[in-house]
């Protein structure tokens, strides 16, 4: 039977490069040549192609360089959008503003001002952080401040009013003292706040308590030289009261206090030759000290814890 003959294959030894077209001395099988001849005819649409859109949109240029791609002419497109020219040079300069020192101090002022504090106890704003700096003011107990965040050892710079100085860090809180235990306001006593003298803040808020809520009281004693360390440090009070006339209105004004023994801060309590202290909560009996004064059948004697 007659067979047609086959075009030789190329071998796993032979390069596929020796049966392209135009290879000396071979001849090329036809389904070769034409994937060839496929191939080269879609290289060339694609170029045709290529042109006409160039001639549609306008012209390409690319240079060597990577830094920019151009597009010259631009027309709409056929979706209606205009074409773009895009070049990496055409950056937007960001300007940058040097802030002077003096602007700058005053932008972290007024940054720094801002926490709302309030003063335990009649504190002295002075020109430095130092208590031999001058005092500018005297700011009363209660008051609201704006507190800065800046603190140089026992003070911190606030501004009070229109002033500005330094008080003692620890004599701020963040609490409002709208008002003390039972809601009984902080406002100063009406009878005079002259006993606050060199009174801690803890002992002023017990003086102010006491007086608004028992305003029958005679007078009170704070600081003085001398004897034990709690009045001389402006941790004691003493609230006066007639002795055995008066007996009823002391022990209320005691149990008020032994109620609030926390949120007063309070050491002691010594009344009627009695004393009462948080660590062992329950009245015990005193030596004799040789007077009704010494005896405290006269007053109420609370102080505070350092």
């Amino acid at each position: 039977m007659y067979e047609p003959r086959r075009g030789a294959l190329p071998s796993e030894s032979e390069p596929l490069a020796a049966f392209a077209v135009g290879a000396a001395g071979t001849s090329t099988p036809r389904r070769v040549a034409a994937r060839s001849r496929n191939q080269v005819a879609l290289r060339a649409g694609i170029g045709i192609a290529a042109l006409a859109i160039t001639a549609t949109t306008g012209t390409v240029a690319f240079s060597h360089s990577t830094s920019s791609v151009v597009l010259d002419a631009p027309t709409a497109s056929p979706q209606g959008r205009d074409l773009t020219v895009l070049d990496r040079s055409a950056v937007r300069t960001v300007q940058v503003h040097q802030l002077s020192q003096s602007k700058l101090d005053e932008a972290v002022a007024d940054l720094a001002s801002v926490t709302p504090l309030y003063t335990t106890g009649s504190l002295n704003l002075r020109q430095s952080a130092s208590s031999k700096a001058s005092v500018l003011a005297s700011i009363s107990a209660g008051t609201k401040v704006l507190a800065t965040s800046t603190i140089k050892g026992d003070y911190r710079k606030v501004e009070a009013g229109k002033a500005t100085g330094w008080v003692l860090a620890d004599k701020l809180s963040d609490t409002a003292p709208a008002a003390v235990a039972d809601g009984v306001s902080a406002a100063p006593c009406k009878q005079g706040s002259a006993v606050e003298s060199r009174l801690r803040a803890d002992t002023i808020r017990i003086h102010r308590a006491v007086c608004a809520l028992f305003p029958g009281v005679n007078s009170y004693g704070g600081w003085r030289a001398g004897g034990l360390p709690f009045h001389k440090n402006g941790r004691a009070l003493d609230i006066m009261l007639t002795p055995g006339a008066e007996s009823a209105l002391g022990h209320r004004i005691a149990n008020y206090l032994i109620a609030h023994a926390k949120a007063f801060n309070i050491d002691h309590i010594i009344f009627e030759q009695q004393i009462w202290t948080p660590r062992t909560p329950h009245w015990r009996h005193m030596a004799n000290r040789g007077g009704i004064t010494a005896n405290h059948f006269d007053h109420v004697h609370v102080a505070i814890r350092a």
